[in-house]
């Protein structure tokens, strides 16, 4: 299994080669808030390697020392990640901050609160992209967020479609580090190559959009041993 994983994405970025595309891929962190010993982790790993990392702040709850310490970080860019990461679904429901039930101008008024704290505390490195808490928000907020002054969403799973409203693109995740439905734990690096392995044969046979890069998701504070070593 472990041999056929890698030959698979090995097979897989040849294919492209052939059609002469080099395959996109870009990776996301969720939740973070201060620094700690794992986003120092993360912020080495990524400069080691020279990945390109987008970093999802909850703005609500980002410390003076997080800015200071992201304002000496290469190649960084931060996501508004929701307002509070806090839960207003009805009790049984899925988790999100931006549920139905909640009224939109209230959620409104977290979104231009958070994106405000967002370019006040990380300047150049801030980005006017939403990344919802859970991945997920009411379908009624798509329409008005360019009117919260943002440009850009990322959820997880393929995009419908590159816009979700005018001036709005979407960029999503679609391989996530942590099997979160059977006990939280990291997933073997095999799994993660075979996730990215499908995701671009799905890319390049057409079966979801071709021009979304393949997003890898990460989150520092909930990766146990394992799925640091996958990363």
């Amino acid at each position: 299994m472990s041999d056929a994983a890698w030959r698979d994405l090995d097979e897989e970025l040849d294919r492209w080669a052939a059609m002469g595309r080099r395959p996109s891929l870009w990776l996301r962190d969720d939740d973070a808030i201060d620094i700690t010993d794992a986003l120092e982790r993360l912020l080495a790993l990524a400069d080691q390697t020279r990945t390109p990392l987008a970093l999802a702040v909850i703005p609500a709850a980002a410390t003076p020392a997080l800015a200071r310490r992201l304002a000496r970080a290469k190649a960084v860019s931060i996501l508004q990640h929701g307002y509070a990461h806090a839960n207003h679904a009805p009790l049984g429901e899925k988790k999100s901050e931006f549920a139905d039930q909640r009224p939109l101008e209230t959620m409104m008024g977290e979104l231009v609160r958070g994106r405000t704290a967002i370019f006040r505390m990380f300047g150049a490195a801030a980005t006017a992209v939403l990344a919802p808490p859970w991945n997920r928000m009411t379908p009624a907020l798509e329409p008005i967020l360019a009117a919260a002054g943002l440009a850009g969403l990322s959820r997880f799973k393929p995009r419908a479609r590159p816009s979700v409203a005018a001036g709005v693109l979407e960029a999503n995740a679609h391989v996530d580090l942590i099997a979160w439905r059977t006990g939280r734990i990291g997933k073997p690096a095999t799994t993660i190559a075979a996730e990215i392995s499908a995701h671009l044969a799905s890319r390049r046979l057409g079966a979801v959009d071709r021009d979304e890069p393949t997003g890898v998701l990460t989150h520092h504070l909930a990766m146990d041993a394992g799925a640091w070593t996958s990363l």
